[in-house]
């Protein structure tokens, strides 16, 4: 690495013509550029000039005469110059002391410059074009495991999906697999994550379409009267008083028409304005119940209104409608079972307390509105009775 190190000075004088004054030339010669005072000619006359130059911006150097004294010449390009088109300037230092030693110096300066500055380029374009090689090595991974966890949770096993978004190399969505539980997955190849969390197919309770859809409107008005009349024109105080309820999902189209048609104006000046703004207010949601073994209780997920056609086509039997009248089924069969239990168990015991005839004739009785009710069979009404018999 460079420094402002400074690696030789030269110096000399000269004069301006023959009673000319005298001047000083110094050349100093630092590793990353060169400075002092030189001579500019212009219009064959010598001026001062000093200046400051990179290496990059010599473009030759080399010992020569100038009015039959020895000196060093400098060309290099000057981006600022608008002497000639070329934009190149001469410098030269008469009688510059030892010009053969600060040609060999500059030049090889310049050589040690330049060959840094091509090491440090190429060791940039090796960094650079190492850069991309792992960019596109990182790339090619992170597409690998997005496509990978894409195919191991969903398309090696066909299992339905809901997306609820996706990206470049991005996932999220919802999908049901083999067993039919509902499975959440995230998947992330830009950052090489996966996040996926499973509800079990028995731990589903239900799922049920929640919110709705409605509709408000903003009445704007305003008007100045500068003299004269309307005319011809009508503003309905209905559209402003119900705006709101007309304009739901049936009654968009009436809504739009109860506001004004056009009216006459008539010198010297009125105006008036009215407008009216829809606003679409949409919270439908789909509610999943779930038992949580973690909480152990039920929870609720809210969903996307739109996966409720998702859910019905891959898990009907969990609709809310169909889980209540099983369990309304189930309820009702239960507390059947339970009352015909109780009355067998009642009858059984009142018919074997005694074996007196009056109690006799009343079980025969009670065995035979049992079985005209559809309480007992009639291999149970049969074994009864025979019991009884063999009781006398």
């Amino acid at each position: 690495m460079f420094t402002d190190n400074l690696l030789a000075h030269f110096s000399g004088e000269y004069k301006t013509g023959r009673f000319g004054k005298k001047m000083e030339t110094e050349l100093s010669v630092l590793d990353e550029f060169i400075k002092g005072k030189g001579a500019e000619v212009f219009d064959g006359r010598l001026s001062e000039r000093d200046f400051r130059l990179e290496y990059d911006e010599i473009r030759d150097i080399r010992k020569t005469t100038y009015e039959g004294s020895p000196c060093l010449m400098i060309e290099y390009v000057d981006n600022r110059a608008i002497v000639n088109e070329n934009k190149v300037v001469t410098l030269i230092f008469p009688n510059l002391a030892n010009p053969d030693e600060a040609v060999r110096m500059v030049a090889s300066v310049k050589q040690k410059v330049q060959e840094e500055r091509q090491r440090q380029w190429m060791e940039e374009q090796e960094a650079k074009e190492r850069q991309e090689r792992e960019a596109k090595q990182y790339m090619e991974d992170c597409r690998s495991f997005y496509n990978d966890c894409y195919q191991f949770h969903i398309a090696a096993k066909g299992n339905p999906v809901y997306e609820l978004a996706r990206g470049e190399m991005q996932f999220a969505g919802i999908y049901i697999d083999q067993e039919k539980n509902i499975n959440f997955l995230k998947i992330d190849g830009n950052t090489k994550e996966e996040n996926n969390a499973c509800i079990r197919y028995d731990k589903i309770h239900y799922y049920e379409k929640a919110g709705s859809i409605h509709y408000t409107t903003d009445i704007k008005g305003s008007g100045t009267n500068f003299g004269g009349s309307i005319s011809g024109g009508t503003v309905s105080t209905l559209a402003g008083i119900f705006g709101g309820l007309l304009f739901g999902p049936m009654g968009m189209a009436a809504g739009a028409m109860l506001t004004h048609k056009p009216a006459q104006m008539e010198s010297p000046s009125t105006v008036f304005d009215i407008s009216s703004e829809v606003h679409k207010i949409d919270d439908r949601s789909v509610i999943l119940n779930y038992y949580s073994d973690a909480k152990q209780q039920l929870l609720d997920i809210e969903l996307p209104s739109d996966i409720y056609n998702f859910l019905q086509t891959h898990l009907p039997e969990k609709r809310y409608g169909i889980v209540l009248e099983i369990e309304r089924k189930d309820a009702v069969k239960h507390n059947q079972a339970s009352a015909q239990g109780a009355i067998e168990g009642a009858s059984v015991a009142a018919i074997t307390q005694n074996d007196d005839m009056d109690l006799f004739e009343r079980r025969i009785k009670k065995l035979k509105m049992m079985y005209e009710n559809g309480i007992l069979s009639e291999q149970e009404f049969t074994d009864e009775k025979k019991r009884l018999l063999s009781e006398l």
